[in-house]
């Protein structure tokens, strides 16, 4: 599942049956632990959605109540509504309302919250939205997982793109990750890096548009880290 933000993802969803990708890397970090038995609450928003579907599909086999709630800016936004419903319950939330209820998933996770009776989280999307479940469940003592997404480069963490600071302690998502422990990751420091190269980024597609032109990246120096 691709979503077409920038350069090379527009470049990918272009491609046609038949057309090749030259080398692909993977898996690359560790599998998600799933539970084997209880109650667990998936939370996809957006793309992260992609994402939220098979870590259900894996629970449901074990069995593993899963009840997923997913969310979108507006009903075109919403995915992976009818293959989650396989696996156990569905809420669905629209931030303009246009489908299922208004407003954002953690809305809707605050109130299941409430009610008991949930093991575990597992959040994917964006980061506010992760930082946000975060939030909940940490007073109430309810574990909670989180897929991480920073620039990943060469997928053996040499590179020291994906960096993230879980526990003070510093980890690479490609190798590490990509899922954490949400209470204890350093969002500020996440939501920092992974704009890193946003200008570089949306050159690129200006410079794609425009049939090719010299990129130069202007980034915001980052502190090194050991070897």
């Amino acid at each position: 599942m691709i979503q077409a933000v920038g350069k090379s993802t527009r470049e990918l969803v272009a491609l046609k049956p038949g057309d090749a990708i030259r080398d692909v890397a993977g898996p690359l970090g560790h599998p998600t632990e799933l539970i084997e038995a209880g109650h667990a609450l998936c939370i996809g928003g957006g793309v992260g959605t992609a994402v939220a579907h098979p870590i259900a599909q894996g629970l449901h086999a074990r069995g593993v109540q899963v009840t997923s709630i997913i969310g979108g800016r507006s009903k075109e936004w919403v995915i992976f509504e009818n293959e989650l419903r396989r696996f156990g319950n569905v809420v669905v939330c629209t931030d303009d309302g246009s489908y299922g209820r208004k407003g954002f998933v953690t809305d809707a996770a605050r109130e299941f919250l409430a009610g008991g009776g949930v093991d575990i989280v597992y959040a994917v999307g964006p980061v506010p939205m992760m930082r946000a479940v975060a939030g909940l469940t940490c007073p109430l003592g309810v574990r909670t997982i989180v897929s991480l997404n920073p620039v990943m480069i060469d997928g053996t963490g040499m590179c020291g793109g994906c960096r993230v600071s879980i526990g003070g302690e510093m980890q690479f998502a490609c190798v590490d990750g990509p899922e954490f422990d949400g209470h204890q990751v350093d969002y500020e420091e996440l939501m920092d890096r992974l704009g890193t190269y946003r200008e570089f980024e949306q050159r690129a597609i200006v410079c794609a548009n425009e049939g090719g032109c010299q990129l130069q990246a202007s980034v915001k120096p980052q502190q090194p880290f050991p070897l």
